[in-house]
């Protein structure tokens, strides 16, 4: 699975229904202008698929780039080729995969799409230089290099150094997002290194055995491609998708226009209707709440449960849904840490908790608890893990036997480490504007502190809370990760090499026996052996409490009433504004065409 640091779960706040129920008198007459607004919490970290690791940078994402292979969200299979022609020819050892290219694609200024630009892509992502693109590029490491075959532009060969079960769904279609080289590396410079100096430097970015120029190619290429401009001028946010960029103003808009040479191949799941798409940043959850009764904002596609429980859909021209959709909340703490590098101690943190509680008072009942980060919608959910009670008395036990207790009379648990006296004393970290979130670790708090623990609270802008995630410089933090619809691959988020070098592991995870099983997961093809794999591997990570798995929301929406053509599934963000069809609207977008 893919994961995406989900940025929006439970903003929340408790004044803002006063703005949307009762009489709806005084709004603006529903729009009929071809175009969608979609509210936005915060800011897109980047528009570059490799380099951007947030939910909210993936949704635009989805409708400016393209892959190899897509999804079918009607039965959530990927088995539609996309920029490949057919499916592609595997080799019976899962070693090699053969594509044939579309010739008929072009890149959104114009310039068709080639094979050049799919090696071009591969190269860019495992350029182990680029510490942004750390997070997508674990899954495409099995892949040794690609190359046309027998110099054809529209055939292009990927040889892999080991299989992977998930090569076609994780990697060609939704990893290996194809980018335009003509754009990307104007100056050729992933031609100038091979595949095996990748290979070598992926092992050791500092390796005696890379010759010098290839070295320097990589390292100017990073920062070449890693460069800010690079991830949000509309000069090179360009795919072969239906829309590309057209402006980004720093937390007020981002805009979407439809691109001019996207043709519409495979089918209604594929148009391009509203001529524009429009993301508005609304940090406030009232101000956001305000300007959907406004009619200034269309559409908010994850909203706190408790606004979304109070909507009152005969008013305001307002339509409500709600739906599981693979994501999961937890709390992880640094297990580097001296505080937290004792699974023991986690679980004491465990038993402090009170999940139902919170799922009733600040969620509303709108989520499910859980052990696990494999979503319980999948077969491969270990059910039978038991959910964690609240026991600040089992907590306070584990605690004292471990030696943490308050040996001066100070209020507060401490322990000698390595002949210093350490308390315990630390602080919980949570992007700005997620009330809940901040809601939930106050009650935490709190009771942490009736057993000797003093925990604060502390609030972070979006991408400067993702950089010091990703730098391993937060105590705690309450976060959600959000995946694609597919069998459950936790290597990203939980081997212990995807904690160095901006990997997602961000909690420093580590346990060689689940190591083992996530490598061997991978490289498993039958689906019962997988299947046994994957539920000891959860029970290892249930007994170390890798993280502490709170719950699986369900995402829940709300949108102006002036479209057809709504629909919601289980790939996220759960919907296709670009496919939604604006009532008396004159103009239209790009139908299929076949």
């Amino acid at each position: 699975m893919v994961w995406r640091f989900a940025c929006i779960l439970y903003p929340s706040t408790f004044i803002l229904f006063l703005f949307l129920a009762g009489c709806s008198g005084g709004e603006r007459p529903l729009s009929t202008d071809n175009r969608v607004i979609e509210w936005e919490l915060a800011d897109a970290d980047a528009l570059n698929p490799f380099n951007s690791s947030s939910a909210n940078a993936n949704d635009l994402e989805e409708h400016i780039y393209q892959r190899l292979i897509g999804i079918d969200v009607k039965t959530m299979k990927y088995d539609i080729p996309v920029l490949a022609d057919s499916m592609p020819v595997v080799s019976p050892d899962h070693l090699q995969y053969d594509f044939v290219l579309r010739k008929d694609i072009k890149w959104a200024d114009g310039l068709p799409f080639t094979g050049a630009d799919v090696i071009f892509s591969l190269k860019a992502l495992k350029d182990p230089y680029d510490v942004e693109s750390a997070q997508s590029r674990v899954y495409v490491d099995p892949i040794d290099s690609a190359m046309l075959i027998n110099g054809d532009p529209y055939h292009v060969r990927f040889v892999f150094s080991k299989p992977y079960f998930l090569a076609i769904p994780a990697i060609f279609g939704s990893t290996l997002y194809i980018l335009p080289k003509h754009l990307l590396d104007p100056k050729d410079l992933t031609d100038h290194y091979s595949w095996q100096a990748l290979a070598v430097a992926a092992k050791n970015p500092d390796s005696i055995a890379l010759s010098k120029p290839e070295k320097q190619a990589m390292q100017q290429f990073a920062t070449w491609f890693s460069d800010a401009k690079r991830n949000r001028d509309p000069q090179y946010v360009l795919g072969t998708g239906p829309y590309k960029l057209d402006a980004w103003v720093t937390n007020q808009y981002t805009r979407l226009v439809r691109n001019p040479y996207y043709v519409n191949q495979w089918g209604p799941e594929f148009e391009a209707n509203p001529d524009i798409l429009l993301y508005k940043t609304i940090n406030d959850f009232n101000a956001a709440a305000t300007a959907l009764k406004s009619h200034d904002v269309d559409l908010l596609g994850d909203i706190p449960s408790e606004f979304w429980v109070r909507i009152d859909t005969n008013h305001n021209e307002l339509k409500r849904t709600a739906f599981p959709l693979g994501q999961f909340a937890y709390i992880g703490f640094n297990e580097k840490s001296p505080l937290f590098s004792d699974p023991a101690v986690r679980w004491a943190m465990a038993y402090m908790i009170n999940r139902p509680m919170i799922i009733k008072k600040l969620l509303f009942g709108m989520a499910k608890l859980t052990q696990s980060p494999v979503p319980s919608t999948r077969p491969e959910h270990d059910s039978d893990l038991p959910i964690i009670p609240f026991d600040p008395a089992k907590a306070e036990h584990i605690l004292d036997s471990l030696g943490w207790k308050d040996h001066d009379g100070d209020g507060i648990r401490d322990k000698v480490i390595n002949g210093k006296r350490i308390p315990f004393k630390f602080t919980f970290t949570v992007n700005a504007g997620n009330n809940t979130r901040m809601q939930v670790l106050l009650i935490y708090a709190e009771a942490l502190k009736k057993i000797g623990i003093d925990a604060s609270v502390n609030t972070l802008e979006w991408s400067v809370y993702l950089e010091r995630l990703r730098d391993h410089l937060l105590d705690a933090h309450l976060g959600g990760w959000i995946t694609d619809p597919y069998e459950a691959d936790e290597y990203q988020l939980y081997h212990s090499s995807q904690s160095k070098n901006g990997g997602s592991n961000a909690d420093s995870y580590s346990d060689p026996k689940a190591d083992k099983l996530m490598v061997d997961i991978r490289q498993e093809f039958d689906p019962v052996k997988r299947l046994a794999m994957e539920r000891q591997l959860q029970e290892i990570m249930y007994q170390d409490q890798a993280n502490l798995f709170l719950w699986e929301p369900l995402n829940t929406a709300a949108w102006l009433d002036r479209f057809d053509s709504v629909t919601w599934n289980g790939y996220h963000p759960g919907y296709n504004a670009a496919t939604w069809k604006v009532r008396g609207a004159a103009s239209g977008g790009a139908k299929a065409t076949f």
